[in-house]
């Protein structure tokens, strides 16, 4: 069976999600995010269709049901830590270019904060 990258996702994407879910529910998140790219379909019928797991085309759109049903997946547990780490990454001014920090500091001092 065809398995994703391993680095598909960045490093505290992997650290927060690794944390929460086990190694299958790990990769199915990973299958499941790369055939949203590749099909640019929403559908569960049409995802579980070019599922990459040799089982029944029923049994794939079961088991997609019961993942995405998983309590793990709710906001609060799995995507907050998510958005705490952007507003940190766009607060302390990490991953931005020189032209981005500079225009933040003019910003930051026309506006006196």
């Amino acid at each position: 069976m065809w398995l994703p990258q391993k680095n598909m996702f960045s490093e505290s994407y992997q650290k927060t999600l690794r944390a929460h879910l086990n190694e299958s529910q790990y990769i199915t998140l990973q299958l499941l995010l790369l055939l949203l790219q590749v099909h640019r379909q929403v559908k569960l019928s049409v995802l579980a269709s070019v599922f990459p797991h040799p089982i029944q085309y029923g049994s794939r759109l079961r088991n997609l049901q019961r993942f995405l049903n998983l309590p793990r997946l709710n906001v609060k547990l799995l995507w907050f830590p998510l958005i705490k780490y952007w507003i940190r990454q766009v607060q302390t001014g990490r991953n931005l270019n020189r032209d981005q920090r500079r225009l933040k500091r003019l910003k930051h001092h026309k506006y006196g904060y």
